[in-house]
């Protein structure tokens, strides 16, 4: 019955010692397949997360760029344009910011309505109006202003009055095309005269 580990080794067949070593391989093999199985599905997944990443900011418009400093400036404080009663006696449409100094969606729009002043200075006038201003309370009324900015376009040419929505105001880029086509339909309708 005390069969040394010799004798042990001696009466295992060839085919079970065969049986042994594959055994042993596969499960060598399974071990290494599991642990690159793994490392495959992070790597996987690291690479959807950076491709979710840039989809999402390609489908709400943050491109990579460097950061912008924050706008400080109220809007009353930038000196864009003419008056209102002044663009409303013109000839030419006017874009109009409807602002409070304390809105700080309105600080950050600034600079964007100070670059499209000078893009469209000769097709178009600008003016700033205060909601908080009291010479201009009738005017807030009867436009119904209830957020800021509100920007509109006015052309008393035409008595017309366009609303530029919001999802719009977020830069240059996205506020031209809108004052593009307003300005387009604008000399169809002079060009018809």
């Amino acid at each position: 019955m005390g069969l040394n580990l010799k004798e042990k080794w001696e009466s295992l067949n060839k085919k079970n010692l065969i049986i042994l070593v594959v055994v042993l391989l596969l499960i060598v093999g399974a071990v290494f397949g599991a642990v690159e199985y793994f490392q495959y599905k992070n790597l996987q997944k690291e690479a959807y997360q950076a491709n979710e990443e840039q989809i999402i900011k390609e489908i709400f418009g943050e491109k990579e760029k460097e950061a912008q400093p924050v706008p400080t400036k109220k809007p009353s404080e930038y000196k864009i344009g003419i008056n209102y009663e002044k663009a409303m006696k013109s000839n030419k449409p006017a874009l109009v910011l409807f602002y409070a100094d304390w809105c700080g969606y309105c600080i950050r729009f600034m600079p964007v309505y100070e670059q499209l002043s000078k893009t469209y200075k000769k097709e178009m006038n600008f003016t700033k109006v205060n909601v908080e201003d009291p010479k201009y309370k009738a005017l807030v009324n009867e436009i119904g202003i209830t957020g800021f900015p509100t920007v509109f376009i006015i052309d008393p040419k035409y008595d017309n009055r366009v609303l530029l929505s919001n999802a719009h105001l977020g830069s240059v880029e996205q506020v031209s095309p809108e004052l593009d086509r307003f300005l387009r339909i604008r000399n169809l309708l002079d060009s018809k005269k």
